[in-house]
């Protein structure tokens, strides 16, 4: 199950062949990987650019590399940011809107439903076979 925190350390990966992304840490010392273009869209592109920001996290399965570097078939948990917000708003915002457009169609197939002149019955009838 997915869930929000705030990152508040981390660092870039600076070893030979890293693609550049980044550790999080939040405030229960929980180790969070980034994909580089996540930390990007937030302007942060190295380690001295780095401010606490928001993210949803999730676990993620990924494969994990021999000692060549290959892809193989053993899969591994990955405690991960999905999504990142440089607010706490804008984090709220992001992961209540589903449940906000939900009661937004809701309230516009009521109204609409009330100027075609369906009855209170049809109305709730409708109402609870909606969205």
């Amino acid at each position: 199950m997915n869930k929000s925190t705030q990152i508040l350390s981390g660092n870039f990966a600076k070893s030979e062949g890293n693609k550049g992304n980044f550790t999080g840490y939040n405030a229960k010392g929980e180790k969070i990987f980034i994909h580089k273009a996540l930390m990007e869209g937030l302007g942060i592109k190295a380690d001295k650019d780095f401010k606490p920001f928001y993210a949803v996290i999730g676990v993620r399965e990924i494969a994990t590399r021999d000692e060549n570097g290959e892809l193989t078939t053993t899969l591994v948990k990955r405690l991960q940011a999905l999504s990142v917000f440089k607010t706490d708003v804008e984090l709220i915002n992001a992961v209540n809107s589903d449940a906000v457009l939900e009661i937004k169609a809701k309230a516009a197939l009521k109204t609409e439903a009330t100027t075609a002149g369906l009855t209170e019955s049809a109305l709730n009838a409708l109402m609870s076979a909606s969205v």
